[in-house]
């Protein structure tokens, strides 16, 4: 299916994996194991983890979506 959508080379290949795996981290919430994990490994609130812990998250998958289409950029 990725040739398909013109992903035929391995970095190209690489790069969709990366894009999945940065998407896979944007907002992670209650319903997510992590968020329990984090919230209580901390000693931290389950209000305070809603606020730190989904923004968190949210500015780590949109920050490796940036850097990955800026690699694509200079890949592809």
């Amino acid at each position: 299916m990725m040739a398909s959508l013109g992903f035929d080379t391995d970095a190209a290949k690489a790069l969709v994996v990366l894009s999945i795996g940065a998407g896979s981290m944007v907002v992670s919430h209650a319903n997510d194991s992590m968020f329990w994990i984090f919230t209580q490994m901390t000693g931290m609130k389950v209000k305070t983890g809603f606020r730190i812990h989904t923004v968190g998250t949210l500015v780590l998958g949109v920050s490796a979506s940036l850097i990955i289409w800026v690699i694509s950029l200079i890949l592809l």
